[in-house]
């Protein structure tokens, strides 16, 4: 009978007592799969990213800051279509090793010979060529002047020449002990719970203060959440309704959680729609929006009300001061004047009517299934009706509510950019005529002007001209209303604050905290333990 009392007393401190360990969410869509290629996306993916490959620089999410990693310097030639990086010294593999340049000319190589791993499109994009200066220089040799390509050279994660060499076809290797140059190695693995444990030859370890970092598996957020509120898990990434009360209320001193600002969410027009193709008349209708009702209705209060040129706020010095008296918020009696002043009529019903006695009624599209952009959609259709439109929510299958964007089937519709690294690429993604309907340009936004300014962020490495066009973006954002920024999503982070210290929050914004890249490497390295 003490020898069984023994085991249950030792088997739940195995299981509850990781005071030397954190426990982080990394997904929660049910057991495991030991696959750790940096080149795929899910739950064991994501951890190789970062805690065991590395990339050249670390980009932060953030701050769009280049920090050095696994290399330390780079430089353009004066017409900037070659670049060269300087590596780090004295950084091995954690099967002891040397890294070089070799690897890094390997890696590039074997993404141009398998496309399928160019996530970032940079052999589309111009890359050239990468060759092999010394064993500390590797130069990339552009098509074309790319100023902004660094960015997905930077990147890409290096894996080790003398592993993937040989393998018959790097896009189906699952990399199952995974050598990287990263500060952790696979511990123990199984389908429900795996770890990372320190690597010992790690070029920077004197940073890294977490021993051992254990990822279990969830098959669903509520078990996620009730693991958290156990205080089982140290970092979280849990979509969590009235975390307030829910979460923090519990225990305020050792509980915190950040919604930094994500992908932003527009209301679209289709451009193709004669009825929009008036910027006054798409201005009066985001005079008629609340964004902060949005927020607090539809949202929760969980997501953060954007400004009118969606410029974030660790960016805030791009934002042209000057415009600001263009900024604008809901005036419901200008929107009907402007609408009145564009020749519509209004109806004993309140809804507005052109000369041809047609309602101004429109379809909103929103994917169905997610609850809170349905309930944004149903309170922005009711603060139209208050300026005279009348707005129909249609919740459409995610899949053909894509198609129906692409094929221009629709009138308006909620939908989102992603915002990228720097303000730079969103505008891009969500301005540029190439990008129209089958990209992020989701309402088909085309001019030649918009695209000639965007164009000068990658073909100059000048931050000052960079400035002036994105200045010149502003305006033409203010002015012409291509479509109506209402919030950004949030990034969902939840921490405690019982083994570790050193989290980025609100007011020590520091950097991103997502899981799937590079970010949460540099936030671990700003963790202490509680003493």
């Amino acid at each position: 009978m003490k020898k069984i009392l023994l085991f249950v007393v030792i088997s739940v401190l195995s299981v509850f007592s990781f005071a030397s360990t954190l426990s982080m969410i990394m997904d929660v869509t049910g057991p495991f799969s030991r696959n750790f290629n940096p080149y795929f996306s899910g739950g064991s993916n994501f951890s190789a990213r970062g805690f065991i490959y590395e990339t050249l620089f670390y980009i932060n999410g953030y701050t769009g800051e280049v920090v050095p990693w696994l290399a330390t310097d780079y430089e353009w030639s004066d017409d900037y279509l070659e670049l060269e990086v300087t590596l780090r010294e004295n950084v091995k593999w954690s099967d002891g090793e040397n890294f070089n340049a070799d690897d890094v000319v390997f890696t590039f190589n074997m993404i141009k010979s398998y496309p399928a791993l160019d996530t970032g499109g940079m052999w589309k994009k111009g890359l050239k060529e990468v060759t092999k200066v010394d064993n500390q220089h590797v130069k990339f040799v552009l098509s074309q002047v790319d100023t902004l390509i660094y960015t997905d050279i930077f990147s890409v994660y290096i894996v080790p020449e003398h592993i993937w060499l040989n393998l018959s076809d790097p896009t189906t290797y699952t990399a199952e002990n995974p050598i990287g140059t990263g500060a952790y190695l696979l511990g123990q693995f199984t389908s429900q719970v795996y770890t990372l444990e320190k690597n010992p030859n790690y070029w920077q370890k004197e940073k890294v203060k977490v021993d051992t970092i254990r990822i279990p598996a969830f098959t669903g957020n509520d078990a996620a959440q009730l693991a958290l509120m156990n205080k089982e898990i140290d970092w979280g990434t849990l979509f969590f309704p009235n975390i307030e009360n829910i979460f923090i209320k519990a225990d305020p001193e050792n509980r915190g959680y950040w919604l930094p600002e994500g992908n932003p969410v527009l209301l679209f027009f289709n451009l193709d729609d004669e009825r929009f193709k008036d910027e006054n008349f798409r201005k009066a209708i985001a005079l008629g929006i609340d964004n902060e009702q949005l927020v607090q209705i539809g949202m929760s209060n969980l997501a953060t009300v954007s400004n009118p040129v969606l410029i974030k706020g660790g960016f805030s010095e791009l934002i042209n001061d000057n415009l600001k008296h263009m900024w604008y918020d809901k005036d419901a009696e200008q929107a009907k004047e402007m609408l009145n002043d564009l020749g519509y009529s209004i109806g004993r019903d309140g809804i507005f009517t052109d000369s041809n006695g047609n309602k101004l009624s429109f379809e909103l599209i929103v994917p169905a299934g997610w609850t809170d952009w349905i309930a944004v959609s149903q309170v922005l259709s009711s603060q139209l009706k208050q300026i005279g439109i009348d707005v129909v929510v249609s919740q459409v299958d995610f899949g053909l509510y894509l198609e129906r964007i692409r094929n221009k089937d629709f009138e308006l519709a909620l939908s989102w950019v992603n915002y990228g690294i720097n303000p730079y690429f969103f505008y891009e993604r969500w301005l540029h005529s190439r990008n129209a309907y089958s990209g992020d340009n989701r309402g088909g936004w085309i001019s030649l002007t918009t695209d000639s300014l965007l164009e000068i962020f990658r073909k100059t490495s000048d931050e000052k001209e960079r400035q002036l066009a994105i200045s010149s973006l502003q305006l033409i954002v203010l002015q012409e209303i291509p479509a109506i920024p209402l919030f950004y999503n949030p990034t969902w982070f939840e921490y405690t604050t019982y083994n570790f210290e050193g989290w980025p929050n609100k007011e020590n914004p520091y950097a991103l905290p997502t899981i799937t890249g590079m970010d949460k490497a540099y936030i671990m390295m700003n963790l202490e333990p509680v003493k």
